[in-house]
């Protein structure tokens, strides 16, 4: 069914351009009078004209998704923004929020991870939420859940800095050795790892993303705009432009 409502289009695209062709050579033909040899003729003389008109519907489209999307965006903007129950480093109060949905078993997060920690020490007034999802592995629940214990110990970040560095395929026992290698409070951790408010947290993340259509991690926000990053630079900038 998509495919034929391409094929409509296209069509519509094609009548429409040669329409307008015909009317600047001062030949003031209808769309819908245009027949299939005529058609032809006009396209093999000029066959650029379809080249431009579908260029110009593929703009439009993505013009047309990528408006619908800050729209979308711009309704949840309080939601990506909060940190309630979730790891964030900064004031609560902070003119700019960054927000990075990630997942601790994620290799291009751990790529992205140190540009993070660089955003987090080069902008003491920033508030950078961070908000786990859990779906690239088995431990990434384990995972997840630890960061929310860990913060709730006031170590987040070192918690942050140790899963993602590790090499190799992590297991719920060396999250546990990473909780205690950092200094927590195990039967705290433990208990924090476990409870209904993690999970309820966890679960709103899960809810968000698929609300703004979080489709891959890691997936990085500044107040609620959405920042193509792989290093600090493009993150750096999208801050200094919202001060």
């Amino acid at each position: 069914m998509k495919n034929f409502s391409i094929i409509l289009s296209t069509v519509a695209i094609i009548l429409a351009a040669v329409a307008i062709y015909s009317t600047c050579k001062c030949k003031a033909v209808p769309a819908e009078a245009i027949n299939a040899e005529q058609l032809s003729a006009v396209l093999t003389q000029n066959p650029k004209i379809l080249a431009d008109a579908l260029d110009a519907f593929e703009k439009y489209q993505r013009e047309e998704a990528e408006r619908i999307r800050n729209e979308k965006l711009a309704q949840f903007t309080p939601k990506i923004n909060d940190e309630a129950n979730l790891p964030f480093i900064g004031p609560k109060d902070a003119k700019v929020t960054v927000v990075e949905f990630f997942d601790f078993s994620c290799g291009y997060c751990k790529r992205l991870s140190p540009a993070i920690e660089k955003i987090v020490a080069d902008n003491p007034n920033v508030k950078v939420v961070f908000k786990p999802v859990s779906f690239v592995s088995q431990v990434s629940p384990y995972q997840a859940k630890g960061g929310i214990a860990a913060f709730k110990q006031g170590k987040f970040i070192e918690y942050y800095k140790e899963v993602m560095s590790f090499a190799g395929r992590m297991t719920e026992a060396d999250v546990d050795g990473i909780a205690t290698k950092i200094g927590l409070d195990m039967d705290k951790f433990k208990a924090d790892l476990n409870s209904d408010e993690t999970a309820a947290a966890l679960a709103d993340v899960a809810t968000l993303a698929q609300n703004i259509e979080v489709n891959g991690v890691p997936s990085v926000f500044v107040n609620a705009k959405q920042i193509q990053a792989m290093s600090p630079e493009p993150i750096q900038a999208a801050i200094d432009a919202s001060k």
